[in-house]
């Protein structure tokens, strides 16, 4: 593959706010060590803070959308009090192609799609690996927003090292959020199909990395869910009322997702490798969800918190002119929301838990499937023209309360997960980390908070050697993952 700082210069027709400023791609490829620190790092924080994000390195074929960048992980790595830095390209099979062509080969999220032409047998959209990381099997999976090739990464060098097949007997895609059970160091995952039966399939990988189960799930049409949900014993899978119109994709090449309200939100709750015939949907009021936070089993009850949108309609201005939908999509209102359903008499509950526009929640993950208290959001200001995150929001699921640090003015920072300090005796005993970019001077950092006191602000401030872009997901890599994982 061609250097990528070879690239060409970026050009859209229209002034797109996602090329520009801290949202705009980076050039190069970057590795530092020791790297400046005001204020001290705790000395017991011994791993690394991973995070994917969309990065274009060509110039757009069409509009570009915030979805299209190709996929970069900057990780920023943490032993013995020092911490160090490395980003890298997910070299997918796409973005090895268009840099032999030395073009853009895929027309992006806004389309119009070519159905016919795809590059990659069955594809019409370009999979980046953009989205999210998970730890599995010794390495980091880099995975895409609309199911795609989990590929492998090594969590030390971010080198690609090809694609996780699951023992060979990986025959599908893979969701952008698989969940990662550390009890019993399973994978689950789920994907979706827009063209014909089964719409959706489900499945759950072995820690060894193997396939140990894959079952069909019967929904009414393609449908748009982009989370699944562990417990101890079951599976959530997700199937929300706000979906494209594949006849619209098929006849004019173009994906349209509209809100049908006459219709329930489901919940799919199946045994852990339950049969298709085992599982048991839940109805509750229409809307949509990203990203859940976690959810537990009390007695035949399942409590399950997420980030709610009660209304996700695309909300455009007419004054964005051909950029609208794009911004109007991303334009986010969703809440703190519980949903809670009786595995054994059928009953359903759900209630608001606060009503702050919150996003991009992350509990310990390493607890994901138990009960936990505590989890770390970001409070994106609504109305916004761009997605940006303006605060740190710690809730408490026991009231619905939280805590806030605002960032200061003109930073924006990445989603936060939490770091578990040695010998914790307590779920928020750790650290919450972030990489923050300001957009005045385009520098960014890496904050870490103490995760009891997020409110006080950071205790440490990383100078990163290069700008990192907003971007989507991030993890905490424990230490003995990062350093011991096989090459």
């Amino acid at each position: 593959m061609n250097d990528p700082a070879d690239r060409p210069a970026l050009v859209d027709s229209v002034e797109n706010p996602y090329l520009h400023g801290i949202h705009a791609p980076t050039i190069h490829e970057t590795t530092a060590h020791d790297l400046p620190v005001a204020g001290e790092l705790p000395p017991g924080l011994f791993g690394a803070y991973v995070r994917n994000g969309p990065n274009q390195l060509l110039p757009p074929a069409n509009l570009y959308h915030w979805f299209d960048g190709d996929g970069m992980v900057h990780g920023v790595y943490f032993a013995d009090g020092r911490a160090h830095y490395r980003s890298r390209l997910v070299r997918t099979a796409g973005l090895a192609a268009e840099m032999r062509a030395g073009e853009t080969l895929w027309p992006g999220v806004m389309g119009p799609f070519d159905l016919g032409r795809g590059s990659e047998p069955g594809h019409y959209l370009k999979d980046t690996a953009n989205t999210d990381l998970v730890w599995h099997d010794g390495h980091l999976l880099a995975l895409w927003y609309l199911c795609g090739e989990p590929h492998r990464l090594d969590p030390l060098t971010l080198e690609t090292r090809g694609l996780a097949d699951f023992g060979g007997a990986r025959s599908t895609s893979v969701s952008a959020h698989p969940k990662l059970d550390e009890r019993t160091g399973e994978l689950v995952w789920f994907t979706l199909s827009e063209s014909e039966p089964p719409y959706m399939t489900y499945g759950v990988v072995d820690a060894d990395g193997r396939l140990a189960h894959q079952v069909p799930v019967e929904i009414p049409g393609p449908r748009a869910p982009h989370d699944v949900t562990i417990t101890a014993r079951f599976s959530i899978l997700h199937d929300f009322p706000f979906f494209h119109d594949p006849a619209v994709l098929r006849e004019h090449g173009y994906r349209v997702a509209r809100f049908h309200r006459d219709l329930p939100s489901r919940f799919g709750v199946i045994p852990r490798r339950g049969a298709e015939g085992e599982i048991r949907w839940f109805e509750f009021d229409p809307g949509y969800v990203l990203h859940m936070v976690n959810a537990w089993e009390e007695g035949d009850w399942i409590r399950m918190d997420g980030c709610f949108q009660p209304d996700p309609r695309i909300r455009r201005d007419p004054e964005e002119g051909v950029l609208a939908s794009m911004l109007g999509y991303l334009r986010i209102r969703s809440h703190l929301h519980r949903w809670e359903m009786n595995v054994v008499t059928g009953e359903t509950r759900e209630a608001p838990l606060d009503d702050l526009n919150v996003e991009f929640c992350l509990p310990d993950t390493g607890r994901y499937g138990e009960r936990t208290r505590w989890s770390y959001h970001q409070h994106i200001p609504p109305g916004g023209a761009t997605v940006e995150f303006r605060a740190l929001v710690k809730y408490d699921h026991e009231d619905g309360s939280c805590v806030r640090y605002d960032y200061p003015p003109g930073w924006t920072a990445s989603e936060s997960p939490f770091a578990a300090a040695p010998g914790a005796r307590a779920e928020d005993d750790g650290w919450v980390v972030t990489i923050a970019t300001d957009a005045a001077s385009l520098r960014s950092e890496c904050w870490v908070f103490d995760a009891s006191a997020i409110e006080r602000g950071p205790i440490a401030r990383v100078a990163l050697p290069a700008r990192v872009p907003t971007g989507f997901h991030a993890k905490w890599i424990r230490g003995d993952r990062v350093w011991a994982s096989p090459a």
